[in-house]
């Protein structure tokens, strides 16, 4: 089995760091294989994406199953023994780990023993509802916008949605936003759009909280932002608002058990 060994590896569109960044993927993510070009491997991740990731980026070996998922935006993990920070994982990555205490231990790739706060983390197969998804949504106010980005080192807007949803959920939305639109019941008129609902325009898709409000990562502002759309309160905003297609509830499908786990 072949899985992620860097805290977030990306996936480029072609075999090469200077080919675009098209998405990431998670420490400890199982990938499979489909094609190896010198020190690079062409990749199909749990969300049926597929790119190409550094060879040195990942591991050929078995990796237990996880019972773990960081419930915070960042957590550093340390060195059983030692206190030495090993790396910092991010919202959703699972985690294969044993319960002592106050602490999940884990196998870092490189043999040492990680420690991960008990409080950080969640059951993986716990699972919230739309207000859990509002609040995270909040809560990742500030993270940098990074295009192909799918953590909170940087998101784009698709992969701010994407992560948003498997880690309340435990269901995979498409990754890229033009796919996304297919992830849901249509919602046409702005007017019926509820929290919780995902919201598309040309080449871009947020999560609307409400009381006239979107959240999403946003390329202009630069980070994940909020952005008041009813009424709209500044030009960006009223551009965005004019731009608006239709809505989509992903709950429903989720519900329904339509989109993969």
């Amino acid at each position: 089995m072949l899985y992620v060994s860097s805290v977030v590896a990306d996936l480029r569109k072609e075999a090469d760091d200077r080919a675009e960044r098209v998405s990431q993927a998670l420490f400890l993510t199982p990938l499979l294989r489909l094609e190896t070009r010198g020190d690079w491997h062409r990749v199909r991740t749990p969300d049926g994406y597929e790119g190409w990731i550094r060879a040195s980026h990942a591991k050929l070996s078995y990796c237990p199953e996880p019972q773990w998922k960081v419930a915070l935006p960042m957590v550093e993990v340390i060195e059983e023994g030692t206190g030495r920070a090993l790396g910092r994982l991010t919202l959703d990555t699972r985690l294969p780990g044993t319960l002592e205490g106050d602490w999940v231990c884990l196998v870092w790739p490189e043999g040492e023993t990680g420690l991960v706060p008990r409080a950080a983390v969640k059951p993986c197969s716990w699972t919230g509802d739309c207000h859990d998804l509002l609040n995270l949504a909040r809560r990742l106010v500030g993270t940098p916008y990074l295009w192909g980005g799918t953590s909170t080192f940087g998101f784009d807007c698709s992969g701010l949605m994407q992560r948003l949803f498997h880690f309340i959920f435990n269901h995979w939305l498409p990754r890229d936003s033009q796919d996304q639109r297919n992830a849901g019941v249509c919602i046409l008129e702005f007017g019926q759009l509820v929290p919780g609902d995902l919201l598309f325009f040309p080449g871009h898709v947020g999560l609307w909280l409400g009381e006239g409000r979107m959240v999403h990562a946003s390329a202009h502002v630069g980070q994940v932002t909020v952005t008041r759309l009813d009424p709209p309160e500044d030009p960006y905003a009223r551009r965005l608002r004019e731009m608006f297609e239709f809505g989509g509830r992903a709950m429903d499908l989720i519900r329904a058990n339509v989109l993969p786990p």
